[in-house]
């Protein structure tokens, strides 16, 4: 079993061996939604026990590599916040007002998100 990922969308995908033409044969078995890694009723019954182990497995894989990539944004932000300030400071065209206005309403949602957990007064 293999995993592409497409988008907002995950293929699970079987490999089976072709005699005829002596290759190996892709079959898209199913697909997950990011948002909501779960194995639907109909995946696993096109699921052999071994199969469903794996994607089972990827699924916490993959979750723990989100977890870890928020974590580390979070923990880096301040340092990201001065490199992007360091950037600010001379910069004066189009391009950095577009990516202000982007960055004040990220900063904006993040202030809100922060006080709303009672975070910082």
């Amino acid at each position: 079993m293999h995993f592409r990922e497409r988008g907002k969308i995950v293929q699970i995908i079987r490999t089976t061996y072709d005699a005829e033409s002596k290759k190996g044969k892709n079959e898209i078995v199913g697909r997950l939604v990011k948002t909501n890694l779960e194995i639907s009723p109909e995946l696993e019954a096109k699921l052999g026990a071994k199969e469903r182990k794996e994607v089972t497995t990827w699924i916490e894989g993959y979750a723990d590599t989100e977890r870890l990539k928020r974590e580390l944004a979070v923990r880096t932000l301040p340092e990201q916040l001065a490199l992007t300030e360091e950037w600010f400071k001379d910069k004066k065209g189009d391009d950095a007002r577009i990516l202000a206005a982007t960055i004040y309403r990220a900063w904006t949602r993040l202030r809100i998100a922060i006080k709303r957990n009672g975070l910082i007064e």
